[in-house]
């Protein structure tokens, strides 16, 4: 008889500790039709500046590049000057 109160007194905490658990059920009711999950307005405002997160990191890149780009051509420019002046003195040497 003690061993029976005290299966019962543990499978009432477990119980109690399962359902303040935040372990969510699953999606399919007792029909046997799957429900879409609820989402919570935190969860949408999560993934909408995940979203916005990686868009601006993409344009971050592109913008990046396009420095690195007109660097890269301005760079060019003063080498071909450079090169240029110095074909010019040495042809004026000769």
């Amino acid at each position: 008889m003690k061993y029976a109160v005290l299966i019962a007194l543990l499978s009432v905490s477990t119980l109690a500790n399962y359902e303040n658990s935040n372990i969510e059920t699953s999606a399919i009711n007792i029909e046997g039709t799957y429900q879409q999950p609820k989402v919570s307005q935190a969860d949408r405002v999560r993934d909408y500046r995940r979203q916005l997160e990686a868009q601006n990191e993409e344009l971050l890149k592109k913008k990046m590049e396009t420095m690195r780009l007109q660097q890269e051509l301005l760079l060019m420019k003063k080498i071909q000057n450079a090169f240029n002046q110095s074909m010019q003195n040495i042809d004026n040497i000769q």
